[in-house]
């Protein structure tokens, strides 16, 4: 995948903590955009070191709204999830290629079922944990929903805007 994330990574966050956590569309949802760097960060990398860094975006971003560890407990999960569910959801020729590919590289398919699934758990299970019963898991999995559209069109658009920023390098038609 992306082999520095650290730019994304930082501005993500700072954007969660500092923009995203006040915006609360129908006075129920949130995006939380600080999943995308947790989707994006390489799947290569020492599982140890991704669990912790997820741990500590998910603290941050805890600490910035008070939440009490919902968020790294959602972190954390998504991060040990993802390298499962990467062999599950993106093809098999594309991982031959490039076992830890980009998600700009990939198919929309491919993005749909890899990214927006991974977000969709995530939400879901903040939202779940926020309410702790059993009785209000039909909102949560609601709110996940739409606050799951609202990311990955975030994600969408991030993917555009980088693919433009370097066509050569995604293009589908190299010469």
């Amino acid at each position: 995948m992306n082999q520095r994330p650290w730019l994304l990574l930082i501005i993500l966050v700072i954007l969660q903590g500092s923009l995203f956590n006040r915006i609360h569309w129908l006075g129920l949802f949130n995006p939380m955009v600080y999943v995308i760097t947790l989707i994006w960060l390489p799947a290569t990398w020492n599982r140890s070191i991704l669990m912790l860094l997820g741990f500590g975006i998910g603290w941050w971003v805890d600490s910035s709204v008070q939440s009490g560890a919902i968020h790294a407990m959602a972190s954390v999960w998504t991060i040990y999830f993802k390298n499962f569910w990467i062999r599950y959801t993106v093809s098999p020729v594309t991982l031959q290629e490039t076992p830890d590919p980009d998600l700009r590289e990939l198919e929309f398919r491919s993005l749909i079922s890899y990214a927006g699934t991974l977000l969709l758990m995530h939400q879901t299970l903040a939202y779940s944990l926020e309410a702790l019963r059993w009785n209000s898991l039909g909102i949560s999995l609601i709110k996940g929903s739409v606050n799951t559209v609202l990311v990955m069109g975030i994600l969408w658009s991030l993917i555009q805007w980088t693919r433009s920023m370097s066509p050569s390098r995604f293009s589908k038609n190299k010469i």
